[in-house]
């Protein structure tokens, strides 16, 4: 089986949807590019793997090539292509030319089980592949270093600005709790402000996560190879989201991530997370500070609930045993 793969370096969904599964399946032969080229495409591929589409890439110009070179169209979803009203995207989404390139594709795998029930009607040859890591390999080893605070951590993007605006007034509870405030640090990781208005959108956020630096600090972003590293010298992941159509359709990463790293996630009782057994949900504005004090004060429970996510994480979300059904799906295309 040899496999076309066209992503992006910098792309954290092709970097989690494309390019790790990939590296680490069974398969003949794969490439990496961010270009589709007769070149590339002439040495006889059996799948062309994309997320979503390719940008620069008309669907008429990938069915064109499909019918020369005969590979067959396996397009990954990750999200749903209908954005919130708040969402910084929802104005330039290409959310037509993505609903054409699932009714093109000869299979179309997605994250989770409400992303498979809005895609179906669309194209019926659609299977769950959830987002996994692979346990032990690479970043993603349990690797850690103690610090003297008990820290906790969110990673993200501008993108969830809106989200994090869910912590704003507890995070100010807490701020105000002066034994409770010196025991903990809260950072916010991945700041970028590259990008027209993204230093104004990260700077509201900084101010809303550390309560203007009063409870943390931030760290600027790292290479998608690299960004496991924020998890280093973490003792715990928070994990705000509203509950929102799209954000629903998300997958569970961050908690996958976490667990990594054998911490507990204090996380919105909402979909995607609400499934996951071994996380502390929130049910209401106060719960932050009560689960917050709970994990910072409590260290055997903080533990128990780390390690107790992370079995379950390694049980259902293990790339090597999510590899198994996409190298099956995979090879049940006709080629």
């Amino acid at each position: 089986m040899k496999i076309l793969v066209i992503t992006t370096r910098e792309s954290g969904v092709g970097y989690h949807r494309l390019m790790l599964p990939i590296y680490f399946m069974e398969k003949t032969y794969a490439y990496f590019t961010d270009t589709l080229t007769d070149e590339a495409l002439e040495e006889g591929f059996d799948i062309l793997l994309i997320n979503r589409l390719i940008g620069g890439v008309t669907l008429e110009t990938i069915l064109e090539k499909k019918k020369k070179y005969g590979f067959k169209l396996v397009v990954d979803i990750d999200d749903y292509w209908y954005l919130d009203s708040s969402h910084i995207l929802h104005s330039v989404y290409p959310t037509q030319i993505i609903l054409d390139h699932i009714k093109a594709a000869d299979l179309v795998t997605c994250t989770n089980e409400l992303l498979w029930e809005e895609i179906r009607p669309y194209n019926s040859n659609v299977a769950i592949l959830p987002n996994a890591l692979p346990y032990g390999e690479d970043q993603f080893t349990d690797a850690r270093t103690s610090s003297e605070k008990i820290k906790f951590v969110y990673t993200g993007s501008i993108t969830h600005e809106e989200d994090l605006k869910l912590i704003q007034y507890p995070f100010k509870r807490i701020a105000s709790d002066k034994s409770l405030k010196e025991k903990i640090h809260f950072q916010l990781c991945g700041y970028n402000d590259e990008g027209a208005g993204s230093a104004a959108i990260w700077h509201r956020m900084i101010n809303t996560f550390t309560c203007g630096l009063n409870l943390g600090d931030v760290k600027r972003y790292l290479p998608i190879t690299e960004y496991m590293n924020f998890y280093n010298d973490a003792d715990a992941s928070i994990v705000p989201l509203r509950a929102t159509k799209f954000n629903s359709m998300k997958s569970n990463l961050k908690i996958l991530e976490a667990a990594c790293k054998k911490i507990p996630v204090i996380c919105s009782n909402v979909p995607p997370y609400d499934t996951a057994p071994f996380v502390e949900k929130i049910d209401k504005q106060s719960d932050w500070y009560t689960k917050i004090k709970k994990i910072t004060e409590d260290a055997i429970y903080r533990k128990e609930r780390g390690e107790a996510n992370y079995e379950w994480c390694n049980e259902n979300f293990n790339l090597f045993k999510v590899n198994e059904k996409r190298k099956q799906l995979y090879a049940s295309l006709k080629m």
